[in-house]
């Protein structure tokens, strides 16, 4: 099983990385959704407030051709989870259906708190896991919800979807409250993602290789 090894005060885990880990068909649809984030990101940023001399339509369409492509992503990923196979474990050639990632695992149980002291540098080795520790597995299952939410709410703030989706606007307050929550989980998907950035350079930088180039990095001694 994996273990960490301080390096210069950085936590690095010391395990093979394989493609079996993360399959081509993830990697695609990691890159597709990160991308896709970019451009709302970028997009939505200026729809709030303009920050530059643009075209506000061209910016709102940009916006909504992205939010399906998050989408599409989104449903493919969720696709392949049932019907792709992936490792359980890092470190390993042997795969099995990969929504099991995503479910509690023998192979994290007990760790949630243990995981949660490890980031909170409240101990010193990193706690057994599976490909995904318990707080990954958390993320991940929340930023599928909250993709889904935030679509919904994207809905309801575009002009020609905005009366479909009365059944959400008027239990949330109106316009203006579903528009602040469409904001919020903006800024919620940023923090999500630059914790996952730095937790990927501090904790798994073998596997940057792989999501990067496809290139597998055998274990070390």
């Amino acid at each position: 099983m994996a273990q960490s090894r301080p390096t210069g005060g950085v936590r690095q885990m010391s395990h093979a990385t394989y493609k079996e880990s993360h399959p081509l068909v993830q990697r695609i649809t990691h890159w597709v959704h990160l991308l896709s984030m970019v451009v709302l990101t970028f997009t939505g940023f200026y729809i709030h407030n303009p920050f530059f001399d643009g075209s506000m339509l061209w910016m709102r369409q940009l916006h909504f051709i992205f939010m399906y492509v998050v989408l599409v992503a989104l449903v493919a990923r969720i696709y392949f989870a049932f019907f792709s196979k992936s490792a359980l474990t890092k470190g390993t050639r042997a795969t099995t259906i990969d929504v099991k990632n995503f479910i509690p695992q023998k192979e994290n149980k007990g760790q949630f708190v243990q995981t949660i002291k490890y980031y909170l540098f409240l101990r010193k080795t990193h706690p057994r896991t599976g490909k995904y520790n318990p707080m990954q597995k958390l993320a991940y299952v929340a930023m599928m919800v909250l993709l889904v939410f935030q679509a919904l709410t994207g809905f309801a703030l575009y002009g020609p979807f905005a009366a479909a989706f009365s059944w959400l606007t008027i239990p949330l307050g109106g316009l203006m409250i579903v528009r602040q929550i469409h904001y919020l989980i903006m800024w919620l998907f940023i923090l999500i993602t630059m914790i996952h950035v730095y937790l990927s350079v501090a904790e798994d930088a073998p596997a940057l290789k792989l999501m990067f180039f496809g290139k597998e990095t055998p274990v070390k001694d």
